[in-house]
């Protein structure tokens, strides 16, 4: 799998494509993270619908784990699939929205961006009023 990670000032954009193994899938996270921390960040895009693997049921409950791991409560993750992904994608969403995280599916990644960037603006506002 190849992988590009972009950071923003208000998010942190994750590109997947090719074929996935968890372990991989972990390494990309876990340099997500380390950007999430480091910048102060709490909004994430996932775009997979490049990906030519599907998860098992059982990666499945892993990459849920994986996302919930150290993630900011306040955070979103909007994870962009493919029409095809869209039922297995659902079924993350679930599994993570039950661990407290908000994740939600698009397949439109204009939506995706609109939806995980959606108050950013308001909050840069109130922090150059601050100041």
């Amino acid at each position: 799998m190849s992988y590009s990670i972009i950071s923003t000032d208000h998010c942190v954009f994750l590109t997947c494509e090719g074929i996935s193994s968890l372990d991989e899938m972990t390494a990309a996270w876990r340099e997500v993270r380390g950007e999430l921390a480091e910048n102060s960040l709490h909004r994430v895009l996932l775009n997979v619908t490049a990906l030519r693997t599907s998860p098992t049921t059982a990666e499945l409950f892993d990459l849920a784990k994986l996302f919930w791991r150290d993630f900011p409560q306040d955070g979103r993750i909007a994870l962009v699939v493919r029409w095809d992904q869209s039922r297995l994608a659902k079924s993350l969403e679930m599994l993570v929205r039950a661990f407290g995280i908000w994740l939600t599916v698009f397949v439109s990644e204009e939506q995706a961006e609109a939806w995980v960037l959606e108050g950013t603006q308001d909050e840069t506002a109130v922090e150059a009023f601050a100041q």
